[in-house]
């Protein structure tokens, strides 16, 4: 064989050498695509889910995945940093912010409800709900001084189904764009989805300026201190309430049950001893802790509170009022009557 052709036939091997690599290439990054972009979930009319509709442009990548816009969770104590807040510091085109850069959604403030389309279902923590503050400023990045929440759910855990819908009352003093800030915190996982909502906010006559206590989404029907969750990944300082007691985590720990790995273990009763301890997360027992996640408000007075419904759905946390007594939902529930079951989901408030 002559030269020629031995050159011919080598960078014939090398040509189709080169093209099954690129072809290998593309195919890894088309399977690590479609894994990622089956990833996850987001709100419609977000601003991530305008963009992969068309409507915002110039948004970058997550024009193709709206559903992923997923960083640190334990917002806000911790969480993305500001001015990160869209994007979840992954994708950064989101984050950008004037008066106009965005298309807005006409909403009234008043009854709500948001929608989320979950593309892969994960265990959840909470479903928080944020609002600009009347006079923020559009045209600065995004902060947490920004933002006051208006709206949770906490599913301690639960996995949830593909499309949630959270009633929520929006804040019905105050008009023009604001963000709303949508977060999806994992409870088995240290991240959450992160939706910014671009709104023009108008008024409602027809809703109060502050609704009564229990309405729908009421944030501050829950305490400070969440129940301990099993699938929940804790770091160092987190307390949880378990037994009716308080626990610190000193390490990082999972599905490590306070009050049985002995006291050498992953978790600490907290000293509840020093009432005048501004920095103390309180007794759960104590009816004049307002924080307290175990009395919520003044339980000889069950008209704050919604009374219970066989229709309502209820999550883990709510409180009702049932045949004069205040009953605390201990998970998600409906049709199962408070009293009823001393083994069931309702917990009598003391």
């Amino acid at each position: 064989m002559n030269t020629q052709a031995l050159n011919n036939r080598f960078s014939f091997t090398k040509l189709a050498v080169v093209t099954a690599g690129v072809i290998l290439l593309a195919l890894v990054y088309f399977v690590l695509l479609a894994d990622k972009a089956s990833a996850h979930g987001f709100v419609t009319d977000s601003r991530a889910h305008l963009c992969a509709q068309g409507v915002n442009t110039d948004c970058g990548p997550v024009r193709w995945e709206p559903q992923s816009v997923e960083g640190r969770g334990d917002f806000p104590e911790i969480g993305v940093p500001d001015g990160q807040l869209a994007g979840a510091t992954v994708f950064p085109d989101l984050d950008d912010q004037t008066a106009n850069r965005w298309s807005k959604v006409n909403m009234q403030g008043g009854a709500h409800t948001f929608h989320w389309q979950i593309h892969a279902n994960h265990s959840t923590n909470t479903w928080d709900y944020y609002i600009t503050k009347p006079g923020w400023d559009p045209n600065s990045p995004l902060t947490r001084d920004d933002l006051e929440l208006f709206c949770r759910y906490i599913d301690h855990g639960a996995i949830p189904p593909n499309d949630v819908y959270n009633d929520c009352f929006i804040p019905n003093d105050r008009q023009g764009y604001h963000v709303i800030l949508a977060v999806w915190d994992i409870a088995d996982t240290l991240n959450a989805f992160y939706q910014a909502i671009d709104v023009n906010l108008s008024i409602n006559p027809n809703e109060p300026t502050n609704p009564a206590p229990g309405f729908p989404g009421d944030p501050n029907r829950f305490g400070d201190i969440m129940e301990w969750n099993p699938v929940r990944a804790y770091t160092e300082g987190d307390i949880v309430l378990h037994n009716g007691q308080l626990w610190r985590a000193r390490w990082y720990t999972q599905n490590q049950e306070p009050g049985t790995t002995g006291q050498w273990g992953a978790w600490e009763l907290v000293d509840e001893g020093d009432p005048g301890d501004p920095g103390d997360p309180g007794d759960p027992g104590d009816p004049g802790d307002p924080g307290d996640p175990g009395d919520p408000g003044d339980p000889g007075d069950p008209g704050e509170y919604p009374a219970w419904s066989s229709t309502q759905i209820y999550t883990g946390g709510e409180i009702v009022s049932y045949d004069g007594q205040l009953w605390t939902a201990q998970w998600w529930t409906q049709g199962q009557v408070p009293g009823a079951d001393q083994w069931g989901p309702w917990q009598l408030v003391n």
